[in-house]
């Protein structure tokens, strides 16, 4: 079965870019982007990694002196996730499905035992169980520093991924995905050779039909099982996605 899409929330930062009048410039913001799975291309000796379906970059370019803020809505983030972020890893972040325990919220009760240790100091001949460290000074009551262990049950309440999908989405980043909400119910993702994709390995937001940039390329994951390259397999895998965003509206997409 093939996997369910998800948001991928990523920053991004980017060096020697196109992007309108600007070339050779530093770009940085974030990608907010639908897609299944993170996909691996090949295409020769070049192996990349991909994120295929609707999506958006919100952030800024700078040369110099200038700073200009771009917004480009996206069909696919094309990157080497070994340049992406020079000092940390790629964040994959599944910010749908996932589950959230919150001891303070208000959604569903459940009842669990945890541990909770005090540290006890105190003074005479005692005897504690496992003691830390006694202190016995000149003419003086010793003092015995141990640890007691108390089992209580406390109650949780379980967060689901939309909830905190919402969260994430309408709080800093409310403006991208307010513009991506519109974008959508606009249809304005509905063709995807109308969009533009991130590819950083070639620094430009490049045509969905751009030759140099989306040719023959092999799905990695697909291999064997669709014969498919290029902008005909990015194209296939992006309708899918965006008919899954289509049938699930109602878990992607609210009032921000």
């Amino acid at each position: 079965m093939a996997p369910k899409p998800m948001f991928w929330l990523i920053e991004v930062e980017a060096y020697d870019y196109s992007v309108g009048f600007m070339h050779n410039a530093d770009i940085s913001g974030k990608v907010l982007i639908v897609s299944s799975q993170l996909w691996s291309i090949i295409r020769g000796s070049e192996v990349f990694s991909v994120l295929i379906g609707p999506g958006i970059f919100k952030g800024q370019a700078q040369k110099g002196h200038i700073k200009v803020d771009v917004t480009e809505f996206i069909s696919a983030l094309i990157f080497d996730p070994t340049r992406l972020r020079c000092d940390e890893p790629l964040p994959q972040v599944d910010i749908v499905s996932p589950e959230v325990i919150d001891p303070t919220g208000a959604g569903k009760q459940e009842e669990i035992v945890t541990v909770i240790r005090n540290l006890i100091m105190e003074r005479g001949n005692i005897l504690a169980g496992d003691p830390l460290a006694t202190v016995r000074s000149e003419a003086g009551v010793p003092q015995t520093a141990h640890y007691e262990e108390v089992f209580e049950k406390i109650n949780v309440s379980h967060v689901s991924g939309v909830q905190r999908a919402r969260f994430i989405l309408a709080g800093t980043n409310g403006p991208m995905y307010r513009a991506y909400v519109e974008h959508f119910e606009k249809g304005k993702f509905d063709n995807c050779r109308r969009t533009k994709v991130m590819a950083t390995p070639f620094s430009r937001f490049a045509s969905f039909v751009d030759i140099e940039v989306m040719a023959n390329w092999q799905i990695v994951e697909k291999a064997g099982m669709d014969m498919k390259t290029g902008i005909e397999a990015v194209g296939e895998e992006y309708d899918r996605t965006l008919d899954m965003l289509r049938k699930d509206k109602e878990m992607f997409m609210f009032p921000p």
